[in-house]
């Protein structure tokens, strides 16, 4: 029955404060909570029939067996992205990432099988618990950035921002910027043509030309009238792409609906930015190639967790309150 209860209550939650506000990771931790307790709940009311037997099959034996199995996956798609552009610590968050699993699942059997020292178990226990956290709020994440792109969205809008990204030899769009912008090209069509299109970035240190100017050019390429296309070329970051697009829409118009395109990876943290500057808008995402997933993926979690810095201090200060109780009493 508590099961049940605890259920019921992060279903709620995550049912009341997605309807308030869908671009919280409070809302994926809900829905993480929400979907554990669930699995738990069916199994412990079924624990004598073939599915509850499963659902815990699945929990204790092929969830950490496919933690472990993925931990390869992120490892072989950091080897990709080296191999495919080069070394870069941006590239080998995918293979820290796999060992780190590794690393997670060592620290619990030695904690629970090894004799070894106290110090060396109070030390164990704090990786095990620092390991749980990051792979239970990475999955939550993961789940519910899922689950917030596929909500559907009404796509009908007056503007259309495409978020920009790095260029070519300094000048050309690239593979990854181009299906961001045939995207923003089919809401603006679903638009009725009627859509302005925001193209956002500004020149990098290697670039001729901004980010911006090159995505305008392919949308001229493609036969967007110059009239639909305005340009924002001032933008470095994620924030700016949105605040200074946001500075452009509020002098165009009072009242409008707007939706931005970035990478599917990427779709979830933008739409946090554009709550925090106070900018009503959807975000659609477009495919990425799976070897470069992992490594954008952990870059969005580790952005994402650095805001939210109270529950690993919680942590922390509980491993540390435990651990003096546990020298003084024993």
């Amino acid at each position: 029955m508590i099961l049940w209860i605890f259920f019921l209550a992060f279903g709620c939650l995550f049912g009341i404060s997605f309807a308030k506000e869908r671009r919280l990771f409070r809302n994926a931790v809900y829905f993480a909570f929400s979907l554990l307790f669930l699995l738990e709940a069916i199994s412990y009311s079924a624990r004598e029939s073939a599915l509850g037997l499963f659902i815990l099959l699945f929990l204790f034996v092929l969830l950490p067996l496919s933690i472990f199995l993925v931990s390869f996956v992120f490892i072989a798609a950091g080897i990709t992205s080296i191999r495919k552009e080069g070394f870069s610590a941006a590239h080998i968050l995918s293979i820290a990432f796999g060992i780190g699993v590794w690393g997670f699942f060592l620290a619990a059997w030695f904690m629970f099988t090894g004799h070894i020292p106290t110090v060396i178990r109070e030390i164990l226990v704090l990786i095990v618990m620092a390991a749980i956290y990051i792979l239970f709020t990475f999955a939550a994440l993961f789940l519910y950035s899922l689950f917030y792109q596929i909500v559907p969205k009404n796509r009908s809008c007056d503007f259309v921002i495409v978020h920009g990204a790095g260029l070519l030899e300094g000048r050309r769009v690239s593979p990854l910027l181009a299906r961001r912008l045939e995207k923003g090209i089919q809401i603006y069509k679903l638009s009725g043509k009627k859509a302005k299109i925001i193209v956002s970035g500004g020149q990098g240190k290697d670039e001729t030309i901004s980010e911006a100017q090159a995505m305008k050019d392919y949308l001229l390429s493609h036969a967007i009238p110059t009239e639909s296309i305005i340009l924002e070329n001032q933008s470095k970051t994620t924030m700016e792409n949105l605040r200074f697009s946001k500075k452009i829409m509020d002098g165009l118009m009072k009242s409008y609906r707007c939706i931005f395109v970035t990478n599917d990876y990427h779709v979830f943290r933008a739409g946090t930015y554009a709550r925090k500057i106070g900018l009503k808008a959807d975000g659609i995402g477009c495919k990425t190639a799976f070897y470069y997933w992992p490594n954008a993926f952990i870059r969005e979690y580790i952005a994402i967790m650095i805001r939210h810095k109270a529950a690993p201090i919680l942590l922390v200060t509980l491993w540390a309150v435990g651990v003096i109780i546990w020298n003084l009493v024993f």
